[in-house]
């Protein structure tokens, strides 16, 4: 009797417990299901200039969204303490209706001007969602590029200052060997006081 039941007890674990070749297959496609979405983002963006090109695209929406970021808040705030009823003899905030209102709409419209690259990425995108991923994996790479082979701050100096400390200007895979060449140039006289030339004899 208690062999049987054993037997029936074995039975009902082996029946509840999932098949090894599933959960193997199960992971084996989720692994396989991962790679094939990093290998097509990757194909979206193969090279790194193909990246520096995305880039810059995006570079030009931050700079086109300057203006009407800066306009449009300008213009609405003007417009408002335009239609406002101010009785001259009353200040705002300590000061005359017409500076105050002329300063709010020049604040306006500076705070826009500082948010204005923040619409400009959040519209590029929205235009470009499928490169989005990688987009954000290359950005991270190439600025730990910038952070590991940019000069030394501390060697900056009014005769010899860090050139485009954040890799802004980079454009091209030429353009990043060009950078690098000025990074050395850069530490050279700033420690040694000498050339990058003389970095090769």
């Amino acid at each position: 009797m208690s062999l049987r039941l054993a037997s029936i007890t074995r039975q009902h674990i082996q029946k509840r417990q999932p098949s090894t070749l599933l959960v193997r297959g199960y992971t084996d496609s989720r692994t396989s299901t991962i790679n094939n979405n990093s290998n097509n983002n990757q194909a979206l963006i193969p090279t790194w200039n193909d990246y520096f090109k995305i880039r810059s695209r995006r570079r030009l929406f931050e700079i086109a969204s300057y203006a009407p970021s800066t306009i449009f808040p300008a213009a609405f705030t003007g417009s408002y303490f335009m239609q406002m009823q101010i009785d001259p003899t009353t200040t705002i905030i300590g000061m005359d209706p017409l500076m105050a209102a002329g300063i709010a709409t020049v604040g306006a419209g500076f705070c826009g001007f500082l948010a204005g690259p923040v619409f400009g990425d959040v519209f590029f995108k929205l235009l470009n969602r499928k490169y989005v991923p990688e987009m954000d994996a290359r950005d991270k790479a190439f600025y730990e590029h910038i952070k590991k082979n940019r000069a030394d701050a501390r060697l900056n100096s009014i005769r010899n200052p860090v050139p485009d400390y954040y890799g802004e200007k980079i454009q091209s895979v030429a353009d990043y060997r060009s950078w690098l060449r000025k990074q050395r140039e850069h530490y050279r006289k700033g420690v040694f006081g000498g050339s990058a030339d003389e970095l090769d004899n």
